[in-house]
């Protein structure tokens, strides 16, 4: 293809990221030719980049990581080979894209936070529970880190032992009344009230209502789950709850002390709250690709720090933090592993654009983890903050 400059391409890298100790990688050029690149004592490739198009050149030969991922979106370079260690060259890449990040925080502010995220959030929650469930563990279609005991342990039962972890650290019991705020497809609110539990589950997302309305139908404890489509800022409640769970959902309320005096109003006193999330050191840091096609509108990972902070502010106190990097990390990976099994059989109805970015955000999410660029933890807290120790309890 006589538009691509094949040389920009070869500078543009060797000029970055020539002498620096990196895997061996192979960049090949339409109508034939390829170059090597990284460790010439490597007997293979650690992965390859096919430039398809002259965008896709002029893509790499940037060195944009969001130019890249679009670039691979719409079929102008093809990514072959070990998806984690192609995913360490972002050390190497710019993402540099400040009117994008500036709009990414003026929408909410215009249009307010709440009709921002109904209409934003859902979108990544909309693809089809077809989709989600060819890549989810096949027991509880649980959206968030499962909980592992070793490297080896298969994804259902980390699943389940994450959700009985929640079941035991919120002290539930038959009988006891929960809010699952962003219930997903039910994975939690399904096995809680299995075991008992009063459970409403909250989403704003049409799609998996549906779903959660056919869960609650079908299931012989269904009575005992109630799903609602409604912004959690926009729940009220007669009767508080025992204990409220979020999982993967403090991502998407990035305003914690808002969210925690709301939370105050509708749990009980000593109630508690179990969140989990993806972490990151500095607030709002989020790739551009991942703003601006994975969790649109103001999303951002969980600053520790203000999350303490916003604790110490009011009646809450904190329980328990447990860092779960390694295990979001093995997730990650069995999820990406799935979902590339699946995709011969997911083209057709979900397009291939679609799950190139899934395979981008899942494999990309797993090399954030397993190099700290992002941490994960689960947090509880009670609503007892200034109370009797006896409140709190013991914990062994």
């Amino acid at each position: 293809m006589a538009g691509i400059d094949k040389a920009s391409v070869i500078k543009a890298i060797n000029e970055r990221i020539g002498g620096t100790a990196v895997p061996q990688f192979v960049v090949t050029f339409p109508g034939g030719g390829e170059e090597r690149f990284g460790d010439p004592a490597s007997n293979a490739a650690a992965f390859q980049i096919d430039i398809k198009t002259e965008t896709g050149a002029e893509a790499l030969a940037s060195l944009d990581e969001y130019r890249l991922a679009l670039a691979y979106l719409d079929g102008d370079i093809d990514l072959d080979g070990d998806f984690l260690k192609l995913l360490d060259m972002r050390l190497y890449l710019s993402d540099r894209h400040p009117w994008l990040q500036f709009l990414r925080f003026a929408l909410p502010m215009v249009r307010g936070q709440v009709k921002n995220d109904n209409d934003l959030v859902p979108r990544h929650y909309n693809h089809g529970n077809a989709f989600y469930f060819a890549f989810l563990d096949r027991s509880h279609r649980l959206y968030s880190q499962a909980l592992y005991a070793d490297d080896d342990e298969d994804l259902e039962t980390a699943a389940r032992r994450k959700l009985e972890t929640i079941w035991d650290v919120c002290g539930l019991r038959p009988g006891s009344r929960v809010l699952d705020i962003g219930a997903g497809w039910g994975s939690f609110s399904d096995f809680a009230a299995a075991r008992g539990a009063e459970v409403t589950m909250l989403t704003i997302s049409s799609e998996q209502l549906a779903y959660l309305k056919s869960l609650a139908e079908t299931r012989a404890h269904g009575a005992r789950m109630t799903p609602i489509l409604r912004n959690v800022y926009e729940f009220e409640t007669d009767e508080p709850f025992d204990a409220i769970v979020l999982l993967g959902v403090m991502e998407h309320l990035p305003h914690y002390r808002r969210f925690l005096r709301h939370a105050g109003r509708i749990v009980r006193d000593q109630g508690r709250i179990y969140m989990d999330f993806a972490a990151n050191r500095r607030k709002y840091a989020s790739s551009t690709f991942s703003h601006q096609h994975v969790f649109e509108g103001n999303h951002s990972l969980v600053h520790m720090p203000g999350l303490v902070s916003a604790v110490n502010k009011t009646d809450f106190e904190i329980v328990t933090i447990d860092n779960d990097r390694h295990s979001y990390f093995l997730t990650l990976c069995q999820w990406a592993r799935n979902l590339e099994e699946a995709t011969p059989a997911l083209i057709e109805r979900f397009g291939l654009k679609t799950l190139r970015l899934f395979r981008l955000y899942l494999w990309g999410t797993a090399q954030c983890m397993q190099s700290g660029k992002i941490e994960s933890y689960r947090v509880v807290v009670q609503k007892a903050a200034r109370g009797k120790s006896s409140f709190l309890g013991l914990r062994t």
